[in-house]
């Protein structure tokens, strides 16, 4: 296990900061990387787990490692992607990429496989020949992801607009993304073919976000699908990779990322944070503070009730649906991949076309 930040009780508590973040996910850490970079900012990264990364981490068990949640990521195969713009400025560049290979998912229904390959075209065309009388709906469906995530940027967008300008443009600018997000998965394909295998092939993505075609807003899936259609790579030396090539970039500035550190309240005063206490009552002060330790935990842990805005938010999270529960389950072969067959695309595995009928039936 790559074992990334340093004890929390090594801390020196006289030690000033320019912002402190609270949380070392990827979230976290690219915040307090692009504070240090382009700020110049001293930041302080608090995580309460033993190591940092949050879902990039990784843990090694009678000597087998996993990593905890990312198993293949898009859009960074082309030096000049956003995303692997991204990665690069946070990283320095220090990240490196390892490309899945054509096949990036097989989709199992029953005793079938339908394999996802990379490049656009090419995943056309292996769609056709697994379906020769629905080239027009899957035509369509292409058509339809690429509209859906090209209405995304201005949604997007209309978040960096000052809010004068947002009040003005932004029912215009989140019109186009809306009409995508407001209708189902099951929805949009229901309107391109009645094969219902076509259906489950297109939709077997659908654990990547957490819901099932009936109940999954396109616009998310289509975001998705987009993502991996040129490709899925993974970091080269496993995920805990990314913290590791992150953390010199927030150190550069004389930033720190100390776990075993457990923030227990937000300090505000003045309608403003100003620090953190810790779980050991110790505090901990910094003109700007930076929750990565999710919206709920932010609001119902973290922010005294008298917060500005905290009733406000935490009556909008009260009425906000779980998403759904999953276990993982981390094995360890004594073979390697090509002794086993097993190839690098990952594999959705599902005993019927039936997607929503079989979830709720388990």
């Amino acid at each position: 296990m790559t074992q990334i930040g340093e004890p929390y009780k090594n801390l020196n508590p006289d030690e000033s900061f320019d912002a402190i973040v609270i949380g070392s996910g990827i979230g976290g850490l690219s915040v307090a990387a692009l504070l240090a970079k382009h700020a110049g900012k001293k930041v302080l990264v608090l995580e309460r787990h033993t190591t940092a990364g949050g879902f990039t981490h990784t843990f090694s068990r009678r000597g087998y490692e996993w990593d905890v949640g990312l198993h293949y990521i898009g859009g960074v195969l082309r030096p000049n992607a956003l995303l692997r713009r991204l990665f690069d400025e946070i990283t320095d560049g220090e990240l490196q990429w390892e490309p899945m290979g054509e096949v990036y998912d097989t989709v199992v229904i029953g005793e079938d496989r339908y394999e996802y390959v990379t490049g656009r075209e090419e995943w056309r065309e292996r769609m056709h020949s697994y379906f020769p009388g629905e080239a027009a709906a899957i035509n369509r469906y292409l058509e339809l992801v690429q509209a859906a995530v090209g209405s995304s940027r201005s949604f997007f967008g209309e978040k960096a607009v000052p809010a004068p300008l947002a009040l003005v443009l932004g029912p215009w600018m989140r019109r186009g993304f809306l009409r995508h997000a407001d209708r189902t998965l099951a929805d949009v394909l229901d309107g391109l073919t009645d094969n219902p295998t076509l259906k489950a092939v297109l939709s077997a993505q659908y654990g990547d976000y957490g819901l099932p075609p009936s109940q999954a807003s396109f616009a998310i899936h289509a975001m998705v699908s987009h993502h991996y259609l040129d490709g899925a790579a993974y970091p080269v030396g496993g995920s805990a990779r990314i913290a590791a090539t992150v953390a010199p970039v927030i150190e550069s500035a004389g930033g720190r990322i100390v776990v075993g550190a457990e923030v227990w309240e937000i300090l505000v005063e003045d309608r403003r944070a100003v620090g953190v206490r810790m779980a050991d009552d110790r505090e901990l002060r910094a003109p700007v503070v930076i929750s990565d330790a999710g919206v709920p935990n932010t609001a119902f842990d973290l922010l005294p009730k008298e917060a500005p805005g905290r009733d406000t938010l935490a009556a909008t999270l009260s009425r906000t649906p779980r998403s759904a529960a999953h276990l993982g389950l981390y094995v360890g072969l004594q073979q390697t991949d090509e002794d086993l067959g097993l190839g690098r695309s990952n594999l959705w595995i599902y005993p019927s076309a039936d997607q929503d009928g079989d979830l709720a039936r388990y």
